[in-house]
Order: structure tokens, then sequence, then C-alpha cells
């Protein structure tokens, strides 16, 4: 089970299928420009997932300035174009018809959720030779960047299990959206393999509003935490309530869909009572994310979320894939080249990709402390 939300939490995809692209026709006088390299950018500015989409697109926009600005791809810019999928399926669809189809992208970055992907993918596939396989069909065209929820939901569940010693637990969470599906289904592997009972699993919408019959229900079986599964818009609802009817506390281990701001700001005194597992950590002194941070504050005046360092990082790896291709422009060499990504230093440390096309990079698990994420343990 691959759950993305964009990354580029689950969900950068990096996507060359079928998007080929046109060979830039390069000039015969060596100082003439070289034509721009398209790269498309489909993300959910609008619809549940709209929270995360601005941050996104700011991420990969700093990433493409910063690229061209020391030289670009061989002297040649990349030019992105950007597209909202409305964190609907269809709308998925039609947006990744467009940018291979009218805008001859050579790679797209995204969507944004799981189920979009669903959608979305297979039709950035089409012009590959199948030889591999995930949840949705063939990919073998498609490279997750972004950390998946099969690593970190077990990961932040048994941090939560080894310092609170958890042995019952009630799992709640948003049963129409496919990102959040999946993960409780994560989750009740994860409980299960650590040993933890699920004594009661609640599901709820999209459009609720009101979450106190929800919490009274895990309230009635005295959990040691609650799992939730969600986007940011449920994310804070939930931890509201529970903050409500729990006065001396309780712990809810999130999704993914928890990892924002937004969700911190929203939640208010109740956020400290959030566990998560997440691809990125603000706080790490590595040079590369110190600099990311600093770039990305000086241009937009606030921090990046883990979203936007998900959607720059994406980028740089595209990027680099690029500069190590015989020709940019070609599918078949910008495959290979990203095949061979190993250790490239990002702000979510070191990156790489595994033969099945996943990343592979460090887990960190967050709490929130005055307002911001902080480790965990």
């Amino acid at each position: 089970m691959r759950t993305r939300l964009f990354a580029v939490g689950a969900a950068c995809a990096v996507l060359i299928a079928a998007c080929g692209g046109t060979p830039a026709t390069q000039p015969s006088a060596s100082s003439a420009p070289k034509a721009d390299i398209k790269v498309g950018l489909a993300i959910s500015l609008t619809g549940a997932a709209n929270i995360y989409g601005p941050s996104q697109q700011n991420g990969a926009k700093l990433a493409m300035e910063q690229i061209n600005a020391a030289g670009g791809i061989g002297g040649a810019k990349i030019a992105l174009v950007v597209e909202d999928d409305a964190s609907a399926r269809d709308q998925g669809i039609t947006v990744f018809r467009k940018l291979i189809n009218e805008d001859k992208v050579v790679a797209i970055l995204g969507p944004t959720l799981s189920g979009v992907a669903a959608g979305a993918h297979p039709v950035a596939q089409q012009a590959g030779l199948a030889v591999g396989k995930c949840d949705y069909g063939a990919c073998d065209w498609i490279f997750r960047a972004s950390l998946g929820e099969e690593t970190a939901l077990p990961a932040a569940l048994k941090a939560a299990k080894d310092k609170l010693n958890l042995k019952k637990v009630v799992l709640m969470f948003e049963s129409d959206q496919k990102f959040a599906a999946d993960g409780a289904e994560i989750f009740k592997k994860a409980a299960a393999d650590n040993g933890i009972t699920i004594a009661r699993t609640i599901p709820y919408k999209t459009a609720d509003v009101d979450f106190s019959a929800f919490v009274t229900q895990a309230k009635g079986e005295g959990p040691d935490a609650i799992l939730a599964s969600g986007l940011a818009g449920t994310a804070s609802k939930v931890l509201i309530e529970v903050g409500k009817q729990f006065p001396q506390g309780l712990r809810v281990v999130g999704s993914n869909g928890f990892n924002s701001p937004a969700v911190i700001a929203a939640a208010g005194a109740a956020a400290p009572n959030m566990i998560v597992g997440t691809a990125w950590n603000k706080a790490s002194t590595d040079k590369t994310n110190a600099d990311f941070v600093r770039a990305f504050k000086d241009k937009y005046g606030s921090d990046p979320d883990q979203f936007a360092t998900q959607a720059y990082t994406a980028m740089i790896v595209l990027a680099d894939a690029m500069k190590r291709s015989a020709n940019a422009t070609d599918k078949a060499a910008l495959k290979k080249a990203l095949e061979g990504t190993k250790d490239l230093a990002t702000p979510l440390g070191a990156f790489s990709f595994t033969a099945d096309h996943d990343v592979k990079q460090p887990v960190f698990v967050m709490t929130v402390k005055d307002g911001a994420f902080v480790p965990f343990n």
C-alpha cells in the first residue's frame, strides 16, 4: 500500500511516464539562450487538501529559482507549469493530460493526495513499458519523493508505545478520503505488530463539524491513546475535542495530515497532545536544511512546513537527475538518472531512491511544544 500525500505525505511523486516532452531545440550560436525545460506541478490549491498546496507551490518555486540562478540545467532554465488538481480524482486526470499533451512537460511533480494519484498516475504511466507494480497498476515511471505512511505511522506508533506503554487505543479516521482510509489500515497492522489492542474503530467524514459524539465514543473505551488518520481540516477538530473531553491530557497519534503549522494553530492548547511521524525536522542543524529554511523565510516571510520542504526536495532531486542525464528531455535517460539517485544532500536528509522507486530517507517522530513541532523522543 503506497499512500501519498504529496508527497510531492503523502505525496510528491516525480513522474516521467508519458511526459517525454519535446527535446529542446538548441540554437547554433553558443551564446543564444537555450529553450526552457518545462516541469509540471499538479497540486491541491483548492478542495479538501488546499491547506497543503500553497506550501508545496512555494517550495517548488524556490527550488526552481535557485536552480536557474545557479545556471539551470546545462544553461537551460526550468519553467514550472502549475495546475490545481482541486483534491479531486477526475480533475487530477484532466490536469495530467493537459500537462502531458498540451504543455509537453518533461516531468510532473504531484499530485497531493493518493486518491488523486490513483487516477492521475496511470495517465503518466501509459507511454512507459510496464516493468513494475504498485497498488494502482504499473508504476515503473513513477518515483515517490515523499515519505510513505507505511513507514511514518508505524514509527510514530512504536515511539508512542515505547514511551507511554500503550496497550489499548481507539482508531478514528476520515473514511471518505483514500489517504486517510489507507492510513487506518496501516495503523491497524502497526498496532497488531506492537501488541496494541484497537478497542474501537470510529469513522467520520470530511464535512463533519461536531466531533463531540465521536470522541465520546472513544472515551467510553478508556483508551491509552487515540490513533487518528485524516487531513488537516479534521485533524484540528479531533485534537480540540480530545482536549475538551480529556482535560488531563490524552495523546493522539496522527497521520501525515497532522503535519502542518495550520493544525497547530487551529488546535491551540490541544496541539501538544499530538504525536506524528514525519519526513522533516525543521530544527536540524544540517547545513542543507538550515540554508533552505533561511532562504524560504527570506523569500516568503514565514517558515516552511513539511510539505514545502518535500516539494523543494522533489524539485532538486529531479534537477540533480537532469544534470546527470545525457539529455534532460529524454525520458529514458532521465528515468535511468533518477534511479541512480543516492545519498543526495537535501533538507530532508540524505535522499535516495530504492529499487522500487520509493524514497529512502530519515524518519522523525515529533510532538508539539510552544506552538512548534519538536522531537518526541
